[in-house]
C-alpha cells in the first residue's frame, strides 16, 4: 500500500490530515479510466454514483483497476491537478469501487484549485 493510499485511510478517522492527503492528491500520479485518440482528445469514462449522479473515476493504483474492472481496461495517467484542471465542472470519484471512496463536486474542486493555484 502505498503512503498516499495510507494517508487517505488515516483521514477518515483522523481529519487534521486531510489538507496533507489533498497537498499530496494533488501531486500525484493517478489513473483515470478514459482513451486517447489521434488528435489527442481524452474521453473519459463515467461511473454513476450511489446518489444517481454521474462521475468521472480516478485511483490512486493501476493494480485497483486491473482488480475491479479488468486488465484489459484503457487508462491513462496524469496528476491529479491536472484532471481537476481538465474536468472543471464534472463530479469526480476517487477509488469508486473501493469500500473507501471519495467523491469531489464541483464546488469543492474549485476550492481546492482556488487554493492551490501556482
Amino acid at each position: 500500500m502505498s503512503h498516499l493510499e495510507q494517508l487517505f485511510q488515516q483521514t477518515q478517522r483522523h481529519y487534521n490530515l486531510i489538507p496533507d492527503f489533498i497537498e499530496q492528491l494533488l501531486v500525484a500520479d493517478i489513473y483515470c479510466i478514459a482513451q486517447q485518440n489521434n488528435a489527442n482528445e481524452i474521453q473519459f469514462r463515467v461511473f454513476e454514483t450511489s446518489e444517481g449522479e454521474q462521475a468521472i473515476p480516478f485511483f490512486l493504483t493501476l493494480a485497483q483497476i486491473h482488480q475491479d474492472i479488468g486488465i484489459e481496461t484503457e487508462y491513462i495517467l496524469l496528476k491529479t491537478k491536472k484532471l481537476f484542471e481538465m474536468t472543471q465542472g464534472a463530479i469526480l470519484i476517487l477509488n469508486p469501487t473501493s469500500t473507501l471512496h471519495k467523491v469531489f463536486q464541483p464546488e469543492e474542486i474549485q476550492i481546492i484549485l482556488d487554493m492551490h493555484a501556482t
